[in-house]
């Protein structure tokens, strides 16, 4: 059985313009409005007094019937129902559903709430191109709670998962870790191939990207990686696209 790499890699750290900046936090975010919080839906979306309903930006809930949904929902709850908070912007300011995307602060006493569920165990980091902002603090106090287990870190659902693992069920939000075997360019897109079934995809329009933060596709083949994003079936193995430099983190092998 092959041994999994978790507790002996450290992160090289790989950012994004506002994640390379020195102490990066919520207050480096362009202030939004305040307004009361007075319904929590899920673990990663809440409605403010005005009827707004604000998605977390920078994180993923479980929701649902998935495991540990209900904690997460209790969780937000705990933190900002009935409580003022302040929107803060680092990217796009709403999705394709209409609602505001926005980190949220608390007005009394500052707490970044997305750090807070993060350390917590009680959601996971999930970026997206058009809003990546802070990505590298979110990642560290992810690492925090994965490491302590806590929260849903301590799910089997929610392990980060070798490649033949995420290939053996290709659907959903994921964290896998594995070598990269080669770079290749093919139909428009550069993809990592990973050990044992699993395939990255980088899209041409992204690839300035990742030249910018550092991070030189062509040299990975051989490096240890962490990738995350939503795993699809691809041919004869899981395909997951990666359309921004955040969602990869190469892995320092312990000697």
């Amino acid at each position: 059985m092959r041994r999994r790499v978790t507790a002996m890699a450290a992160i090289v750290t790989l950012g994004g313009a506002l994640a390379a900046c020195g102490g990066p936090g919520v207050d480096q975010l362009a202030a939004g409005p305040k307004a009361v919080v007075t319904e929590v839906r899920n673990g990663d979306a809440v409605v403010l007094k005005s009827g707004q309903v604000v998605r977390l930006a920078g994180v993923e809930a479980p929701k649902g019937d998935d495991p540990f949904a209900v904690q997460a929902r209790e969780a937000l709850s705990k933190l900002v129902l009935g409580r003022e908070v302040q929107l803060m912007y680092g990217g796009a300011r709403q999705d394709a559903y209409g609602r505001a995307l926005a980190h949220l602060k608390l007005a009394q006493g500052g707490a970044w709430v997305e750090k807070t569920l993060l350390e917590a165990g009680d959601v996971r980091v999930h970026t997206w191109p058009d809003n990546r902002a802070l990505a590298r603090p979110m990642l560290d106090a992810e690492a925090r709670a994965r490491q302590r287990k806590r929260g849903l870190w301590s799910l089997p659902a929610y392990q980060v998962r070798l490649p033949d693992e995420a290939a053996a069920r290709p659907f959903g939000f994921q964290v896998v870790e594995g070598r990269v075997v080669s770079a290749a360019e093919r139909d428009g897109a550069v993809r990592l191939s990973l050990e044992r079934w699993v395939e990255a995809e980088v899209p041409r329009e992204a690839e300035g990207a990742f030249a910018s933060s550092g991070l030189a596709l062509a040299d990975l083949p051989g490096k240890l990686v962490r990738v995350r994003g939503l795993v699809r079936p691809g041919s004869g193995e899981g395909l997951m696209k990666l359309d921004h430099p955040e969602q990869v983190e190469v892995l320092k092998e312990s000697k």
